[in-house]
C-alpha cells in the first residue's frame, strides 16, 4: 500500500515524531482525511491531526505526513494517470 496514493480511511495509525508534542503517541483509526488534516478516533474520542511536520506509522511503515497534503480525491487522480503511464 502506498498511503502518498491511496485512501488511509480505516487504517490503523500512531504518531511517531509530531511538531506538536501534545499528539506523539496518539494510536487510533483514520475516520477522516482532509487536504491539511487527519482526524483519527482513539479510545478516548476523535482528534484532528495536522498534516505538517510529523511521521506517521501505518503498519510497519513510515510515512511523512508533509508528502500527504493532497486532498484524498486529487490522490485518486495521481494514481489513475500513473497507471495509464
Amino acid at each position: 500500500m502506498n498511503p502518498y496514493l491511496t485512501d488511509v480511511i480505516g487504517t490503523s495509525v500512531k504518531i511517531i515524531k509530531h511538531s506538536d508534542s501534545t499528539i506523539v503517541g496518539l494510536e487510533g483509526r483514520v475516520v477522516d482525511e482532509r487536504k491539511n488534516i487527519l482526524t483519527i478516533e482513539t479510545t478516548r474520542g476523535e482528534r484532528i491531526v495536522p498534516k505538517t511536520s510529523g511521521i506517521l506509522l501505518i503498519g510497519d511503515q513510515e510515512v511523512i505526513l508533509e508528502r500527504m497534503r493532497l486532498r484524498p480525491e486529487d490522490k485518486m487522480k495521481k494514481t489513475r494517470r500513473k497507471g495509464r503511464r
